[in-house]
């Protein structure tokens, strides 16, 4: 299984808020409207599909390497 680790760029994140719809239990829109990760790291791949479709491309999610 692989897990994900997600960090968002605030500088970057403009709230539209499709992270939230597709992942809403590792993405969610603060009281100012940017987005915040509720888990740094998790195995649910819909988080890859939800930092696509980031129009600012404020989301970036990497694999993290399994230890042998």
């Amino acid at each position: 299984m692989t897990t994900y680790r997600i960090t968002i760029d605030r500088n970057l994140c403009s709230g539209f808020g499709s992270c939230v719809e597709l992942a809403p239990d590792a993405y969610e829109l603060g009281a100012d409207g940017i987005a915040n990760v509720l888990v740094h790291e998790t195995d649910d791949p819909n988080v890859i599909e939800a930092a696509g479709t980031c129009p600012m491309g404020a989301i970036v999610v990497e694999a993290v390497e399994e230890a042998a």
